[in-house]
């Protein structure tokens, strides 16, 4: 049995759309009483009637994406003042001690016998 296709006159459409806008029915309810789906009725609301539930979704979603925005923003200028002030500790540590900590910072110490960091010497290791 083949589905049978109706088709409906721009009348019978807007008279659905306005019901639909105007809070007497659903989006489910206009399906069925158009006998067709929810996506027809979307596409009848975007041709005959006055709300477009597409803009208000958009909209919805670029306000969180400015909030989203905004939030990065601060987070940066966070982040570039705690760098600023820990490159003025490190200029500051340095002058007092009289050493570059950026240059030497992450070299291995060496120890008085002269052994690698981690490796103890024979003589340390018989005791």
């Amino acid at each position: 049995m083949e589905n049978a296709r109706m088709s409906y006159g721009p009348e019978v459409k807007r008279a659905i759309v306005e019901e639909l806008e105007s809070g007497r029915i659903s989006m489910r309810e206009a399906a069925e009483r158009g006998h067709t789906s929810v996506g027809r009725v979307k596409m009848w609301l975007e041709e005959y009637g006055k709300y477009k539930p597409k803009r208000d979704i958009l909209e919805v979603v670029m306000k969180s994406e400015e909030e989203k925005i905004s939030a990065l923003e601060r987070a940066l200028a966070d982040a570039h003042l705690k760098l600023r002030v820990y490159d003025e500790i490190l200029l500051l540590a340095g002058k007092k001690y009289r050493v570059d900590l950026k240059k030497t910072f992450g070299a291995p110490l060496s120890n008085e016998s002269g052994a690698a960091p981690g490796r103890a010497s024979k003589s340390s290791a018989k005791r």
